[in-house]
Order: C-alpha cells, then sequence, then structure tokens
C-alpha cells in the first residue's frame, strides 16, 4: 500500500512516480494538464520518467520560468497560459519555489483580486475560496517545505514579500518517489535533511495542542537523525527513502506550527536580493535559537534530548550543534553573504512574523539579532 490519506493524497514508495502520475490524472479525468517545473527538472531521465507518467492522450504545457522566489508577475503570466490554452490542470514538480507559485496561481484562477488581498498579515486567509482548480505536487528533495503545507509566499509587484495562508493551497495530491532524490550532490542532500530535522524539532516545540503533529514530529526527527550524515556520503536508496520520509513527517508537522528558526529563515529571505539556502540558514541558527527556549521551561526538551541520544550533561543546543557542525554546508552567516545590516533588518521582520509567537519563548527584534550574532 503506498497511499497516505492525511490532509491530501500522498504516494510514497520507490519509483511509484510514473504510476501514481497516471492513476491519478486518469481517476480525476484530466486531460490537459499545466507543468510548471524548473528548467534543471525538465531535462534528462529524470524528466523523461516524468513524461512518461502523463497519458499518452495528455495535451501538455509547460511553465519553466521560476523564479526563486515566486512573484505576481510569473503568478499572471502562468494564469494566461493556464486560460488562454484550456488548462484542466497544475502539476507542480521539482523545488518549492515551482510547488508555490502554481499554489499561488490557483488563487489566481479562482480570484480576480490582486493577490495583496489575500496577505495573512492583513487577515486574507479567509478569503480564500475552498474550491481551488486542482494541484498535484511532485516534489524532489527540496520540495517537501511546500508540498504538504497550507502557505506560500510572493513577491508582488511593489516588491513586497507577503506570506498567503489557507489550507485550500494544500496541493491536492503529493507524490513521494525517494528514487526522484538519488544523485542529489552532498550540500543540497544536507541542507535538505537539516530543513526536515529542524520542521520537526521547531513543530513539536510549539505550543500549540496537537498530540498527533507531536508524534510526526518525533517520529520524523529520529529518521532525520539516523539517516542525514549517511545521505552526505552514499546515494543509498534506504538512507534516501528515510530522509524523504522524515522530510514527509516535518511537512505534515508544520500543521502544529513552527518557530523562531523559521521565521528567520523567511526573513533574510525577504531582506536578501539572492536566494538563500534555508537548510544551511537553519543549521548556523538552529542552535542559538534552542538556547533562547531554553530560558523557558518546557518538558518537551528531555524528550529531544533522548531522540538525539544525549547525556545529562550535554544541552539539547550544544547537542544539535555538534550533531550539524560537520556538515557540507556554510560554516557561518559571513559565508552566506548575510551581514550585520541584513541581520538588522532580518531580526525586525522576524519578531512580527506569525510563528515566532508560536513557540516556547516569544522573542523580540533583539533577542534575534543576539541569536544570530552568536552564531559559532
Amino acid at each position: 500500500m503506498t497511499l497516505i490519506n492525511y490532509l491530501t493524497r500522498v504516494h510514497f514508495g520507490d519509483g511509484i512516480l510514473e504510476e501514481a502520475l497516471w492513476a491519478e490524472i486518469e481517476r480525476n479525468g484530466k486531460r490537459r494538464p499545466l507543468v510548471v517545473a524548473g528548467s534543471e527538472h525538465l531535462t534528462g531521465g529524470l524528466a523523461e520518467r516524468f513524461f512518461a507518467g502523463l497519458p499518452k492522450r495528455s495535451l501538455v504545457e509547460v511553465f519553466s520560468e521560476c523564479p526563486d522566489v515566486p512573484t505576481e508577475a510569473a503568478v499572471r503570466t502562468v494564469v494566461d497560459i493556464y486560460c488562454k490554452t484550456n488548462r484542466d490542470l497544475l502539476i507542480a514538480y521539482g523545488r518549492g519555489n515551482a510547488i508555490d507559485l502554481a499554489k499561488l496561481v490557483r488563487i489566481a484562477l479562482r480570484h480576480k483580486q490582486p493577490l495583496s488581498v489575500f496577505a495573512s498579515s492583513e487577515g486574507g486567509s479567509h478569503r480564500v475560496a475552498s474550491d481551488l482548480p486542482d494541484l498535484y505536487a511532485v516534489p524532489g528533495i527540496v520540495g517537501f517545505a511546500s508540498c504538504l503545507t497550507s502557505h506560500a509566499r510572493v513577491a508582488l509587484a511593489s516588491n513586497e514579500r507577503i506570506e498567503v495562508v489557507s489550507s485550500a493551497l494544500i496541493p491536492t495530491v503529493t507524490i513521494c518517489d525517494p528514487t526522484l532524490t538519488l544523485g542529489t550532490p552532498p550540500m543540497t542532500s544536507a541542507s535538505a535533511g537539516v530543513i526536515a530535522i529542524s520542521n520537526c524539532v521547531e513543530a513539536f516545540l510549539s505550543r500549540s495542542y496537537n498530540p498527533p503533529a507531536d508524534g510526526i514530529a518525533l517520529d520524523g526527527l529520529a529518521r532525520g537523525v539516523r539517516c542525514l550524515h549517511r545521505t552526505t556520503r552514499t546515494d543509498d536508496l534506504e538512507m534516501r527513502r528515510e530522509m524523504m520520509a522524515a522530510a514527509l513527517n516535518g511537512a505534515l508537522a508544520q500543521q502544529k506550527g513552527l518557530g523562531v528558526a523559521h521565521a528567520i529563515g523567511n526573513a533574510v529571505d525577504a531582506v536578501s536580493s539572492e536566494r538563500i539556502d534555508a537548510g544551511a540558514l537553519g543549521r548556523l541558527v538552529l542552535p542559538g535559537v534552542l538556547r533562547f527556549y531554553a530560558e523557558a521551561p518546557c518538558d518537551q526538551y528531555k524528550t529531544l534530548c533522548d531522540a538525539l541520544k544525549l547525556s545529562s550533561d550535554v544541552s539539547l543546543a550544544d547537542g544539535f550543534e555538534t550533531f550539524l557542525s560537520d556538515l557540507p554546508l556554510p560554516g557561518s552567516l559571513k559565508d552566506m553573504g548575510i551581514g550585520g545590516r541584513q541581520i538588522c533588518a532580518a531580526a525586525a521582520i522576524a519578531a512580527r512574523d506569525r510563528t515566532a509567537a508560536n513557540c516556547p519563548r516569544t522573542p523580540r527584534a533583539e533577542d534575534i539579532v543576539s541569536i544570530m550574532q552568536s552564531v559559532r
């Protein structure tokens, strides 16, 4: 059995891409899909497998000019293609930016208002209709942050970046095939693994009450801890499968909420002119975030220490810092091109992020500056 029906339909299994994609398209009577994917995912053997999963009678259109952060202009371009070519399905393949772009296209297809109307900071979530066009998501190794979540970020024409949040944005179908991650470079594997582990940790520490999500987060953390380093050294399918399972758990557990590390990632991305590696940044700031949390009482710290198999004299933050220290990722914020001005600007944004109020201890902007400046 490869079907998981939790939040949405999720197919998970080795080599299931073609079968699952074909079955879902046929099951729902779709004939004219619009594929949204970065150009890097449209050549080579994996692209051949992806297109082989589309029924032969399908009339396919492709959009490949996916910006690193979805833009309002790109959304409108895809909407025009969808309408002018009479599409009946969106399929997002590859990275999270392609999946987020497709999510936003669903809103623009259903609503005529500007995307700014749907900003979560302005209470726009309730304006999103529940009957959006279908979206199938086929994530690569770095697509899980988007494939099962209810939010997407977009850069407006004014250059302001907003977040849109609605349960209606969760893709209709998600297809998880670990064989798609074989051959991934060590740095990319490490970054994806850190994102999965960080999502599990922050969801588990969220103050929201969601016991099922707690269990999913702990299971994901255990899988991620077990296989993270091995996936950066070998191309073993079993370890790839375990890491994809950890990423799946992290995405599912996000329904409980995330925390300061996620808020910092969003904020740094918002003030940076180039795409920021979220996993590399998370690996640097997560220990500092956990030190900040440690000043507030929380019964869950011990559970996480047990998951890392830490001795009683090692703190959770120190344990994670050691565990993440030798990954093939940048060793400092400076190495990532993040300087003092960006830290201060990002801290002000992160302190206002909705996730920052959902963690064991709510930070102020100066607390976030301290966390980022303390990166060792």
